[in-house]
């Protein structure tokens, strides 16, 4: 018993510096870190538990309620792993596939030329304070790395897959137009999946409303995009006290965040790999922007292609991806959220990428597979 508590303080320290240094970097966020210690014992009891991928697995199969995943070869849809795929569940900044594939529509058909310089500073005043800051930070890190000049909207768009920067997102809404996101929503025809709403006004929501629609969602973001003073009193609202919520509020509040399910988006990734999503030139430019997890000595090892998209923010983390085993050599597609995780538990796994890793092994490693579907079994 002591052993455990022992344990579970050092790993509470630990995860307080993640991320108060990783999410929330300036003074009131440390006071808000403090006010959060009931929050940051949640979920605890599983930390020791899953420090491997095994242990991950039982912690899927004794959670229903809390995790979707979808998984199988793309040639033989009928075998793989199906669990709770048809429960909503948050998107997050899965959402942001939808962009993808909207600007390379757009691209296509010549509307949009992919060469045009952008303003950061434009693309800055859509982002909210406190709000994924360091993100954003390091997406402008790596534009910086590619280039001195301006940057491109394809280098912005292909940073915004890698980062999943909310200020990026909530620009290229408007530069794309919600009309025309709407209207590719509906040829998709995706009945498990919600009408998207900018980051900005699902944020701004939270603030404004026990009970956001997504109406007022779209609502606020545009009169932050527009109106200098709305923007100014926001702005100085986010830096001083964020969303105004505890952690455990910020988890919950996932319920106002557009919904989708595992076994769509799997659809969706499935449709993507053969070159039916939308066009073929269109959806191989949509893979090739969703290689950019590909390139490493461990990926190259395992992969002979990989593409993804991932999440991770308060109380969720979910992601989308294809691959080709360089054992098999069978195409795969996935769709697995982890969704309203308890706090400490979200800790853990976020500060090592363990949702990523799961994902890319399920891919090519079929005993974590197997392990995978033992335990949902035993739970069943």
């Amino acid at each position: 018993m002591i052993r455990a508590l022992k344990f579970i303080g050092i790993f509470l320290a630990v995860a307080a510096g993640i991320y108060a240094v990783a999410i929330i970097p300036n003074f009131s966020a440390f006071k808000t870190l403090f006010t959060n210690t009931e929050g940051m014992r949640e979920g605890s009891e599983w930390i020791e538990k899953t420090f491997s991928l095994q242990g991950l697995t039982e912690y899927i199969g004794a959670n229903k309620e809390r995790v979707s995943v979808v998984s199988y070869e793309v040639n033989q849809p009928d075998s793989g792993i199906y669990f709770q795929e048809d429960v909503p569940r948050a998107m997050g900044t899965i959402q942001n596939f939808f962009l993808l594939a909207e600007y390379e529509r757009q691209v296509e058909e010549g509307i949009i030329s992919p060469g045009t310089p952008v303003d950061m500073e434009e693309v800055n005043r859509f982002g909210l304070p406190q709000i994924s800051e360091s993100i954003h930070k390091e997406a402008l890190n790596a534009l910086s790395e590619r280039t001195d000049a301006a940057p491109t909207i394809d280098e912005l768009v292909s940073v915004m897959v890698q980062f999943n920067d909310l200020s990026i997102s909530n620009w290229l809404w408007y530069t794309l137009t919600p009309s025309r996101i709407d209207s590719l929503m509906l040829n998709l025809e995706l009945s498990q999946t919600d009408s998207l709403a900018p980051f900005s006004g699902i944020y701004l929501s939270l603030r404004e409303s026990n009970e956001p629609t997504r109406t007022l969602q779209r609502q606020l973001a545009q009169r932050f995009a527009e109106d200098p003073g709305y923007r100014e009193q926001m702005t100085n609202i986010f830096k001083e006290d964020r969303i105004g919520f505890s952690f455990t509020e910020e988890r919950d509040a996932l319920e106002f965040f557009p919904k989708t399910t595992a076994a769509e988006m799997a659809r969706v990734m499935a449709a993507l790999w053969n070159n039916a999503l939308i066009s073929p030139a269109v959806d191989e430019r949509i893979k090739q922007k969703m290689g950019w997890a590909l390139g490493t000595k461990t990926m190259n090892k395992h992969f002979d292609g990989y593409g993804a998209m991932y999440d991770n923010r308060m109380g969720l983390l979910g992601g989308i991806d294809f691959g080709v085993s360089t054992y098999d050599k069978k195409p795969r597609v996935q769709a697995i959220f982890f969704d309203r995780l308890p706090v400490a538990f979200w800790l853990h796994m976020s500060a090592g990428h363990m949702h990523e890793d799961y994902q890319q092994r399920l891919i090519w490693d079929p005993a974590l597979l197997d392990a995978t579907l033992t335990q949902i079994a035993n739970n069943d």
